[in-house]
């Protein structure tokens, strides 16, 4: 699997985009409704993978 290091966004960044709050993101990733990508230690989205949440998860 190869990753394209300009598609990773940080969970902050990626709540902003998706305009929730991270801590929304974190329990999306307990449920294992996200995955993510550790590299050193930091957490992020591969928005390549989920360039959005689906509406059936997204929160208003």
């Amino acid at each position: 699997m190869s990753l394209k290091l300009s598609k990773l966004k940080t969970i902050k960044n990626y709540a902003s985009m998706e305009r929730v709050t991270p801590s929304y993101i974190y329990k999306l990733i307990r449920e294992n409704k996200l995955e993510i990508v550790m590299i050193d230690g930091v957490q992020f989205i591969d928005t390549e993978r989920f360039p959005n949440l689906p509406e059936t998860i997204k929160r208003r």
